[in-house]
């Protein structure tokens, strides 16, 4: 009997730990899944700008490569070959300096036959007149009217002979003239001062005919940007405008100029594609500076346009109904109004403000 009841009360307390196990488990299933409650929408807090007083400067980027403003070519003044060079390719020249010499044997022998060509003629001409003189002082008397006419033609004759060999003789000279001329500049100078290019440097001593450009002498103290512009930008952009330039390569070269002029013709190639604005050629003048050589890739930016003291907002600021500009001013506590504004200038993030508003003012973004 007692052992009946120990059995039954275990029985009981075994169904009791299940049913709190059970609900146990339920509970803590209930509060993992249970739906979090909704928290209080918050209100959302309106964006406040304020109204200043700042300096607006409009700017037009550019950008190029650096090349030198002069250079001086160097050309053969008559055909002939190179005898000598003076100079080496890359050498720092200054102006006056010898640079090569032409060969003049050919020119000097054709000068030396005219020299003798000429001196025959010369004294073919003094036989020629003096047998003319004799011709009209020994005329014999008495003679027929015959060889009166014959002794007319053949001193005719030689005096039209002798008028034509006297300007065969001034051709002549002036052809001996000539040469000498040309032989006076088989030595070829530096015109300027500047670093010289050698063109062909492996063939120094080849034939040169008469104009072929050699070399060029480069002054490398005058260095200009050569650059592109928009056309949305080329009319903002006046001659004589300060540039501050620096080098794409070298941030630390720090450099300026002035817009020297603008192409009034668009880049080749430019109106290929009616959709992308036409890009027009520009040049500005480079200051001087010892980091600076020709060829390197350069970035410039001109002020075009400059106001000081403005009124300004920033441009997030400013909304539109259709095309009249508004702001929602800040009355106090939040409280937004509208107010109709005009614009001026636009810079960056900055907005002028021509009338609507005055420093101190706050905008709002509801």
């Amino acid at each position: 009997m007692i052992r009946k009841g120990i059995i039954e009360m275990k029985t009981w307390i075994k169904g009791i730990l299940a049913i709190a196990i059970v609900a146990g488990a339920g509970y803590w299933i209930y509060q993992k899944y249970k739906p979090e409650p909704e928290l209080p929408a918050e209100t959302p807090v309106p964006i406040t700008f304020q109204v200043t007083q700042a300096t607006l400067a409009q700017k037009v980027q550019v950008k190029g490569k650096s090349a030198y403003a002069e250079q001086t070519e160097v050309f053969a003044p008559f055909s002939a070959k190179i005898r000598e060079w003076r100079v080496k390719n890359g050498q720092q020249v200054q102006k006056g300096d010898l640079l090569f010499t032409l060969d003049t044997q050919t020119l000097e022998s054709e000068a030396k036959q005219l020299e003798s060509e000429i001196e025959k003629t010369k004294v073919e001409l003094d036989l020629n007149k003096l047998t003319l003189n004799a011709a009209e002082d020994t005329e014999p008397p008495g003679a027929t009217e015959e060889e009166r006419k014959k002794a007319y033609a053949d001193r005719e004759t030689k005096r039209q002979a002798q008028t034509l060999n006297e300007k065969a003789l001034a051709l002549k000279m002036k052809e001996l003239q000539a040469k000498k001329a040309i032989i006076g500049n088989a030595a070829v100078h530096a015109g300027t001062a500047g670093v010289f290019v050698l063109y062909d440097t492996e063939n120094k001593t080849r034939m040169a005919s008469e104009g072929q450009v050699l070399g060029t002498i480069v002054n490398t103290d005058k260095l200009q940007f050569l650059a592109s512009i928009s056309e949305a930008d080329m009319f903002r952009v006046k001659p004589g405008m300060s540039v501050s330039v620096k080098a794409t390569g070298n941030p630390d070269l720090k450099l300026s100029g002035k817009v020297r002029q603008i192409s009034k013709f668009a880049q080749k190639g430019a109106n290929t594609d009616p959709k992308l604005p036409s890009q027009f050629d520009m040049v500005i003048d480079l200051e001087p500076s010892p980091g600076l050589i020709g060829g390197l890739s350069l970035e410039g930016t001109i002020e075009t346009l400059r106001k000081e003291n403005v009124i300004a907002v920033p441009s997030l600021g400013i909304l539109r109904d259709k095309d009249t500009p508004y702001v929602m001013l800040d009355k106090g506590n939040g409280q937004p109004e509208k107010r109709v504004i005009r614009t001026g200038l636009e810079v960056d993030d900055l907005t002028e403000v021509l009338e609507g508003l005055k420093p101190g003012d706050a905008v709002l973004i509801p």
